[in-house]
């Protein structure tokens, strides 16, 4: 799918996967309904209207009205959380091959968990098993 505004950033991507759960009253309207999804309001308004721009988000009522996930911003969250998927998969299995090398079962297991979370990056997690460190 292609993006009109390219990858999502982190705030981008928090943003569009609150509005996936519900829509949102306007941030000057009730900005505590963004300070308890961890999201700062100041930073929302600054996105927004690339947001709205791109057809990702809509806004009904006017400037203080509600946002809306669009179809459109429904398609690029997934393709956003399909990235990150790809990207972890792919550490997984370089990993697999760094591990198939040898290295101690419970080192190798706890980095493996840790990658497979997103903790850690690949980088990470071959340090743990190269250093032997014990989980």
């Amino acid at each position: 799918m292609l993006d009109p505004i390219g990858q999502l950033s982190p705030l981008q991507q928090h943003l569009l996967r609150e509005l996936d759960l519900c829509d949102l009253p306007a941030p000057e309207v009730e900005p505590e309904s963004y300070a308890a999804r961890n999201l700062d309001t100041d930073e929302v308004r600054d996105a927004l209207p690339t947001l709205l721009w791109a057809g990702l988000v809509e806004q009904r009522g006017g400037d203080r009205g509600t946002l809306r996930l669009t179809a459109a911003g429904a398609a690029a969250l997934r393709a956003a959380e399909r990235d990150e998927l790809a990207a972890r998969l792919s550490a997984v299995v370089s990993f697999a091959g760094t591990v198939a090398c040898g290295t101690a079962p419970r080192s190798a297991g706890h980095a493996l968990r840790r990658l497979a979370e997103g903790t850690w990056d690949l980088e990470q997690a071959e340090a743990h098993v190269a250093a032997g460190d014990g989980a």
